[in-house]
């Protein structure tokens, strides 16, 4: 399984992994290696009974994934997500709105992220945060708190193995606050964090093709949208 993944990495796909899940990445609409891809990605879907994982998922433009004919055939499409990005080569110049950085095993930060997104999801998200970031999850537990009350949460970080690109591992609002117009500025949150704190030199996010409101607020912190979207795929046990 581990040779297989080096050699994805080597043919251009970016990957991560919890103690759960395998993410298979590439954003590449022209690649000359797809057969190898293919081949690769086949070999992963074959060999996961062995290994600690029970689930592979892949994102790709749909023109390559046209050119992945196992890879299609075997992997169910799950969705459809758009890419953003921002370029942090000139400072942010912004009034970032208050917020507190909490560790993640402190009960008040375990609490308020079961309310915002589900008690029953909250263990598991937490493993996985821990498992593919161990050194930057103690930092990453951002806070938008106004008058003292905690508003929604985001998690900024630096993507493994890439040329310091910022992402945001998770956003939520919690639910008495959603539909006032905080969204924009939680995001605005994890966008100077990642610039000023976690030194990061551009930001790439991903949302769900429906889901406009968050579309509009990663346009709305001047993020440019992509022009091709990308196909998600899950292949689980």
């Amino acid at each position: 399984m581990e040779r297989l993944l080096e050699q994805l990495k080597k043919a251009g796909v970016h990957i991560m992994k919890n103690d759960f899940d395998i993410l298979l990445e590439n954003f590449n609409d022209e690649l000359n290696n797809s057969s190898e891809i293919d081949v690769l990605i086949n070999g992963l879907i074959s060999n996961i009974t062995r290994s600690e994982h029970k689930k592979i998922l892949l994102e790709c433009p749909m023109t390559l994934l046209n050119n992945l004919s196992n890879t299609k055939e075997k992997m169910k499409i799950v969705g459809e997500r758009v890419i953003f990005t921002k370029d942090f080569s000139e400072r942010l110049a912004i009034s970032v709105p208050p917020y507190e950085v909490w560790s993640i095993t402190e009960p008040r930060a375990i609490s308020f992220l079961s309310e915002v997104m589900g008690v029953d999801k909250t263990e598991k998200f937490l493993m996985s945060m821990r498992s593919e970031l161990p050194t930057q999850v103690n930092k990453m537990f951002t806070v938008y708190v106004i008058d003292n009350d905690p508003i929604g949460v985001v998690f900024p970080h630096i993507e493994p193995e890439t040329d310091q690109e910022g992402r945001i591992f998770w956003i939520g609002i919690h639910p008495k606050f959603l539909g006032k117009g905080f969204g924009k500025d939680l995001h605005l949150i994890g966008l100077y964090r990642l610039h000023h704190e976690f030194k990061a030199k551009s930001y790439l996010g991903a949302t769900k093709i429906e889901n406009l409101s968050m579309r509009k607020i990663m346009s709305a912190n001047g993020c440019h949208q992509h022009k091709n979207s990308v196909i998600s795929l899950e292949y689980s046990l």
